[in-house]
């Protein structure tokens, strides 16, 4: 995993994405591109605007990582608030995971939709945040069944019924360019970067599966002797 220390990590995670996403979109790539909530909705809506608007982005496909589980234009729901800052990417295929179906029925539907964009997408990125508990995407603590083998699952956190992309999916994935910041956030990067722990208490770890993964970060952390 690559650590970029930064004074302007979200713009900076934001420019890479940009950068690599326009690349391959203008060598005639299929791309998908998997955004995330909180955090990571500024990451996304400024990589939109680094995108040259003469890029044509009829091979780009773009959903999310995870999802809070509700009503469509739920207060919480992640792609409302996408929508509210602004993301606007013309040409480019959207898939909304809420549905306005029951739990199963979306996580199934969301569960084919990745398959299908796996295996057809020559090129696929996503942005991470990163929790002080170590979850990333949806995936919390003890959260993900040990024998999983679907692009995604749901499960009843403490505070959502959540649908998120797996392990699994997360390891297929070309390229992961990961946002973290904030003092609170300093032990978990710092475990992540030197330590090595079971994915199943500390999801994070996960990334580092990743061929390309990049963690942009206002936290220094220094190597470990």
């Amino acid at each position: 995993m690559q650590y970029i220390y930064s004074s302007h990590p979200t713009l900076d995670a934001a420019t890479a994405l940009a950068t690599n996403i326009t690349t391959h979109l203008r060598y005639g790539k299929r791309v998908l591109w998997l955004l995330s909530g909180g955090s990571s909705i500024d990451v996304a809506i400024k990589a939109q605007a680094l995108i040259p608007t003469d890029t044509d982005l009829t091979n780009l496909y773009v959903s999310l990582t995870d999802e809070r589980f509700g009503e469509l234009n739920h207060a919480d729901e992640n792609w409302s608030q996408l929508i509210a800052a602004g993301l606007n990417l013309p040409g480019a295929h959207l898939y909304r995971p809420l549905l306005g179906k029951d739990i199963d029925s979306t996580t199934q539907f969301f569960n084919n939709w990745l398959g299908e964009q796996f295996s057809a997408a020559d090129y696929k990125i996503g942005i991470f945040g990163i929790g002080t508990d170590s979850h990333t995407a949806g995936i919390k603590p003890g959260s993900e069944p040990v024998d999983l083998q679907d692009y995604a699952y749901f499960f009843t956190g403490v505070d959502f019924e959540r649908i998120t992309i797996s392990s699994l999916a997360i390891k297929r994935l070309d390229e992961v360019i990961i946002q973290a910041s904030g003092a609170d956030k300093f032990d978990t990067l710092n475990q992540l970067l030197h330590d090595d722990y079971p994915v199943h208490t500390r999801p994070a770890q996960i990334l580092k599966s990743v061929k390309l993964a990049s963690l942009y970060t206002d936290q220094k952390i220094e190597e470990k002797k």
